[in-house]
């Protein structure tokens, strides 16, 4: 009876520990940490969506396999808000309420995680936040683990202007990510001498973009500045090329066209640039095991993104930070996290200490007749992030 007592108690304690942010099921004698993957794998984000989702999966099958995380296994639980921001902020809620997960790794677009930010701070959630954006003052209850403008544009606006031209369009998508950055990035090309002959906004979701290039052809711009996000890329970089641009001539410098979009447009996109903090091109040994293992589940004509490998090893920095936690709450899984350095495929990065945001190299790629980014540029070492 002492034994069964002892026991029982020991189940308490963690589920005690899980209380509020937490979660116990019955599962491995109830020892679980549940947590919330959030990726729309339908509608019009699901290009970026969907490699997020896979990469996520696979991170957490490592984790179980290794033997979980402070001798728990991790309980995912897949939730998919079909690129729709009211759904993300509903379903955020129900993972967080009804569920009791620890944290929430997800979200893509910027108009999607505004909607689900009043939902976590509300409740007092944790959400783990894979994507590129455009930067913010860093809520309490988030932990940024892709770029914030300066670390995609700072270096990649100079680079522009003394290799490819002076004269510059720009085209981005009428949301919150697309209209931030480039007003960010405007800065850097008048610093470096530029000359902007052009901007627009074309609808999210847009698919025809024909009378937009147009106007960059009649503008005799020297490089397009492209800040056109999600499934509209695709159209776009077509568009480009059907109507009469020749990308190779007057080539597309892109901070929103990763590798599945890049690989949807084909041929199109050869010649063209984007700005990253990584590329499944990466030449290092830990970044050839991380191809091999997802290509090894998910095909070997599957595309791996910038984006997958943000959500990677935004599962792994979580880990890590559970692990040094005091608790499972938000406040110590955050606490922990502050200044921490972790692995990824892209090397060693680290957690800023005071704004939730990842220290990350950034690299300059140019897209290859085999439609993969050959890295022609890259920092010294790990840029520092600079949310607003």
């Amino acid at each position: 009876m002492k034994r069964f007592i002892g026991k029982v108690a020991a189940a308490v304690a963690v589920c005690a520990l899980a209380l509020g942010m937490g979660g116990c099921s019955k599962e491995s004698g109830g020892k679980t940490i549940k947590l919330g993957i959030l990726y729309s794998t339908t509608g019009n984000f699901s290009i970026s969506e969907t490699p997020m989702y896979n990469a996520a999966k696979m991170a957490v099958d490592e984790i179980n396999a290794a033997g979980g995380i402070k001798g728990m296994q991790v309980e995912p639980l897949y939730v998919d808000y079909g690129s729709d921001p009211s759904m993300a902020a509903e379903k955020a809620q129900q993972l967080i309420l009804k569920e009791k997960v620890v944290a929430i790794v997800g979200t893509n677009a910027s108009n999607t995680r505004l909607a689900v930010i009043p939902t976590i701070e509300k409740y007092n959630g944790l959400l783990v936040y894979n994507t590129y954006y455009e930067g913010e003052k860093p809520s309490k209850n988030l932990l940024y683990t892709n770029t914030c403008p300066n670390q995609q544009v700072a270096s990649f606006m100079p680079w522009m202007v003394s290799n490819i031209g002076k004269k510059v369009y720009i085209v981005g998508s009428d949301y919150e990510f697309p209209r931030k950055s480039i007003a960010f990035a405007k800065q850097y090309i008048t610093a470096a001498g530029g000359e902007i002959v052009g901007e627009e906004y074309a609808p999210n979701g847009e698919t025809d973009f024909s009378s937009i290039v147009n106007r960059i052809k009649a503008s005799g711009c020297d490089v397009v500045f492209s800040a056109v996000a999600g499934n509209s890329a695709v159209p776009f970089f077509k568009d480009y090329s059907q109507y009469g641009m020749d990308p190779k001539v007057t080539p597309i410098c892109a901070i929103a066209s990763h590798e599945a979009a890049i690989k949807s447009v084909g041929s199109s996109a050869v010649g063209c640039y984007a700005s990253f903090d990584y590329f499944n091109s990466i030449d290092t040994p830990e970044n050839k095991e991380f191809i091999s293992k997802y290509q090894a589940l998910y095909g070997a004509n599957t595309t791996i993104t910038n984006l997958a490998e943000g959500a990677y090893h935004g599962v792994y920095m979580l880990k890590k930070a559970i692990e040094g936690a005091k608790s499972l709450s938000t406040e110590d899984i955050i606490a922990a996290a502050s200044g921490m350095e972790f692995d990824s495929p892209a090397g060693k990065l680290k957690m800023d200490e005071s704004n939730h945001h990842c220290w990350l190299n950034t690299y300059i790629g140019q897209v290859q007749e085999d439609l993969t980014y050959k890295v022609v540029a890259k920092s010294d070492g790990l840029v520092a992030p600079i949310p607003e």
